[in-house]
């Protein structure tokens, strides 16, 4: 098949820097295949990555938070079926042409945590353009490339033909937003949740939140999140708050009579946010938390969580039946793409996408970035 270009991640001082590298694309066996990749979208988390911010939990770590450079990143892989083998046909059900949307995870299936339906939790998974060593070969195992090598135990969800790739990219977000506002606080119909922050994990709770059927859908983020406070009401958001010209304990007071939301989720990773959280929910209600805090302490008055009987869950990623939830939703219509989707960037500019995903240029209004790695370097 020739080569395939990438943009691989090297270390540079404080931060990476990303340079263009070619790889021979391997020949498939019989339970493997390669992938050409169509759009791979930016997460936030590879901007930390390439700012190389710390990403180790004291004591144990997992395979999956031990990220070596240089790498290939990219983890939101939406491509085509290039080539399989021929048992890797009978055991995905897909064949050479069919776009579908790649888990970024690789479970081991073997450990008491697979066997036990907590793939996410294996102790010697790997991911795709996180933990993944470019090292090994076929080196291909991150989406800022061409083509992507498709290990055997990869678990791949094949797309309807009416699903664009720039509708696919989101596919992550939307699936986020099943997990974390629907699934694990168990939202009810009817019910009010509060998201906190507005980034593209926040606006897919806020997506999934409104298609669900809550009842009331708040938002709180900056002043400089304007525009993608703009795009939270158009996915459905009832009210948005600005923290910092407004509070959110009286507003969020405010739309519900003073009963607090019944869920609230923190996507945001800011410690000033999550100090206040136990206030922002209802009594008996339930906190999702998503958001990081950079490994850092976060005061909270924990006796609001017992006298108030408050249920704070911690989560992590999303579960099969979220994606195809997500995908249900997108190939439905009902998400505003281009809003969404606000930039496309050539593989060339790797590092301009990982900036805009970072909020570098506020003015720039990135949403959602991906990379495009058959796109034209522009003049």
């Amino acid at each position: 098949m020739g080569g395939a270009l990438a943009a691989v991640l090297v270390k540079t001082g404080k931060e990476g820097a990303f340079e263009l590298r070619e790889f021979a694309v391997p020949e498939v066996g019989r339970d493997d295949g390669v992938l050409r990749v169509d759009l791979c979208g930016v997460c936030g988390s590879d901007y930390r990555r390439f700012r190389q911010e710390r990403n180790e939990e004291d004591g144990e770590v997992d395979r999956q938070d031990r990220r070596p450079l240089p790498a290939i990143m990219g983890h939101e892989i939406v491509g085509t079926i290039a080539a399989l083998g021929t048992s890797a046909v009978r055991e995905w059900g897909l064949a050479d042409g069919d776009r579908v949307f790649v888990e970024s995870s690789v479970p081991c299936h073997r450990c008491r945590r697979c066997m036990t339906g907590s793939f996410k939790h294996c102790r010697t998974r790997w991911s795709y353009g996180i933990s993944a060593n470019m090292a090994d070969p076929p080196h291909l195992w991150g989406g800022y490339a061409q083509y992507v090598y498709l290990h055997p135990r990869v678990t791949l969800h094949k797309l309807p033909p009416s699903l664009t790739p720039e509708a696919a990219v989101l596919i992550t977000p939307m699936s986020n937003g099943f997990q974390w506002a629907y699934a694990e606080p168990a939202l009810r119909y009817g019910e009010s949740i509060l998201v906190i922050g507005p980034g593209q994990q926040g606006l897919g709770c806020v997506a999934v939140a409104k298609a669900v059927g809550a009842g009331l859908v708040m938002i709180s983020g900056l002043e400089r999140d304007a525009t993608r406070l703009a795009l939270a009401r158009r996915l459905g958001a009832d009210v948005s708050i600005v923290a910092d010209r407004e509070s959110v304990y009286e507003q969020v007071r405010e739309a519900t009579g003073g009963e607090m939301a019944d869920v609230v989720v923190e996507v945001s990773g800011s410690p000033t946010a999550q100090r206040d959280i136990t206030r922002l929910v209802r009594r008996g209600g339930r906190i999702v938390w998503a958001g990081g805090s950079g490994f850092q302490p976060v005061q909270m008055v924990m006796d609001h969580v017992t006298r108030r009987s408050l249920t704070i869950k911690g989560v992590r990623a999303h579960e099969y039946d979220a994606i195809q939830q997500a995908i249900r939703l997108l190939a439905s219509g009902a998400i505003p793409v281009r809003d969404f989707a606000t930039h496309v960037v050539p593989l060339s500019q790797a590092e301009r996408a990982v900036r805009l995903a970072g909020n570098e240029w506020p003015e720039q209004q990135a949403i959602h970035v991906s990379i495009d790695p058959w796109a034209a370097s522009p003049a």
